[in-house]
């Protein structure tokens, strides 16, 4: 891996890691406003295995799987 590659790479890995604590502190709010846990999308639950393994997860599975074919 060259320099410039393993620079690309961490500054990737940075970014992700900097989209994660927005989504971990916008869940933190979706706590304090009781919204938690319900899909912005169809306002259904987000099944508990979802959050567990997605603990920012803004929409159901169901949603999530439309927005990303758009």
């Amino acid at each position: 891996m060259t320099v410039g590659e393993t620079v690309h790479h961490i500054r990737r890995r940075q970014h992700h890691q900097a989209n994660v604590l927005v989504g971990i502190d916008e869940a933190l709010d979706r706590i304090e406003n009781g919204t938690f846990g319900t899909c912005a999308r169809c306002g259904k639950q987000i099944a508990e295995d979802r959050l567990e393994a997605l603990p920012y997860a803004t929409r159901c599975i169901d949603c999530q799987r439309l927005a990303e074919r758009a």
